[in-house]
């Protein structure tokens, strides 16, 4: 069962709008809202996994979100040089309902919006080729970040046109809007593998399997579609993890360790240094 987010997390007061700039790790559990979320990647390349599916992303990938679909975004290396980096505006219900009177009634964007017509989890994915929901999308993070008077006002005419952009896009003859899709890269359920297992003994061979891979090609592909090799993946995978533990937990250096897989404390430490900089005492006192 994933983690179940809630808007009063987010929200301020009666302000039932949110934005913020997100650069995604690996520390981020699978989560499902209350809220629905409009997600789009501004840089970089990574995997999002949601509900059932993993589909590869960059620059311009955008997702809509309704309450109760899961989701979690990944990036494909751990190098913190090539950062996935997302925009993400969350509203709730009270919003749709103070924006329906511009919208037209019968559309399927409006089913999408209300919580109480989803049978099934269900998401939109659309590339904005155009840079059109990058536009604004970056204006509305200004106006949040910055609240200039009457900011709320215009965060709302803001989210209503991304809204509208979004209709249009279903409604295009050759609509790039996707629903409900399918694993865009062979190597996806090594991702996968790697995300549920990461704490056990995770082996190249097993991931190379579950490719339908010889191992040779799996290392080929993997190397191609992250920059860096099976190996050092995981174990940065392994490392952010413990980072997380190390920050939110009180668990002993030791026992976060063997929580992310590690039982050798010499090449953890080792491990450790080398890909932050410092070691797990000091991380946890900086």
């Amino acid at each position: 069962m994933s983690l179940i987010l809630k808007g009063e997390q987010f929200f301020e007061g009666n302000d039932h709008l949110f934005l913020n700039r997100e650069i995604e790790g690996f520390t981020t559990a699978m989560h499902s809202h209350d809220f629905i979320e409009i997600s789009l990647v501004t840089q970089g390349k990574g995997i999002q996994y949601i509900e059932n599916d993993v589909l590869e992303v960059q620059q311009g990938d955008l997702f809509l979100i309704p309450v109760g679909t899961s989701h979690v975004y990944r990036p494909l290396s751990p190098d913190r040089s090539e950062p996935l980096v997302t925009l993400n505006f969350i509203f709730d219900a009270c919003s749709v309902t103070e924006l329906q009177g511009h919208m037209p009634r019968a559309n399927e964007l409006l089913r999408l919006l209300d919580s109480q017509r989803l049978t099934e989890p269900t998401w939109i994915h659309y590339y904005d080729r155009r840079e059109q929901f990058l536009s604004l999308f970056s204006q509305s993070y200004s106006e949040y970040s910055e609240r200039p008077e009457g900011y709320l006002t215009m965060l709302k005419a803001l989210l209503l046109q991304i809204l509208h952009l979004l209709m249009r896009a279903a409604s295009a003859p050759k609509a790039h809007l996707l629903q409900s899709e399918q694993p865009l890269h062979p190597i996806d359920d090594a991702f996968q593998y790697i995300e549920q297992c990461y704490a056990e003994k995770i082996t190249l061979k097993e991931a190379a399997t579950r490719s339908y891979m010889s191992v040779g090609h799996f290392q080929n592909q993997f190397k191609k579609a992250t920059g860096v090799t099976f190996n050092h993946y995981v174990q940065g995978v392994r490392i952010q993890k413990c980072c997380h533990l190390l920050r939110t937990t009180d668990m002993s250096v030791q026992q976060s360790a063997n929580e992310v897989g590690y039982n050798d404390m010499k090449f953890f430490y080792g491990l450790f240094r080398k890909m932050t900089g410092s070691s797990p005492q000091q991380y946890r006192k900086a």
